[in-house]
Order: C-alpha cells, then structure tokens, then sequence
C-alpha cells in the first residue's frame, strides 16, 4: 500500500474537520463551524505536543 495507515488516518481526521467547517459555512452555523476550528486547533496542538515530547 502507498500510504501508511498513519498518513490515512491523518488524511481521514482532517477530512472530517473539514467537512464540520464547510457545513458550517453552508447552513451558515457558527456553531458548526467553530466546531470544526475547534477541532483544528486541538490536532495542531496534539501533534505540537508530541513533536516537542517525542521530537
């Protein structure tokens, strides 16, 4: 297989939050949608982290 499962699994994760922000911007739902930046802000502060722990 080309990609690791863990590219996947990446691939798949940022998918979902950009699907929970495009709803957003589509029904106009700021709750959607700040769930979704939401979302965003705490992968990029998981991998942040263990970058700095395992890096």
């Amino acid at each position: 297989m080309f990609f690791h499962s863990n590219a996947l699994l990446v691939i798949f994760v940022l998918g979902v939050i950009v699907t929970f922000i495009g709803f957003g911007f589509r029904d106009r739902n700021p709750g959607i949608l700040l769930l979704g930046v939401g979302f965003l802000a705490t992968l990029f502060v998981i991998i942040r982290k263990a970058i700095d722990v395992f890096g």
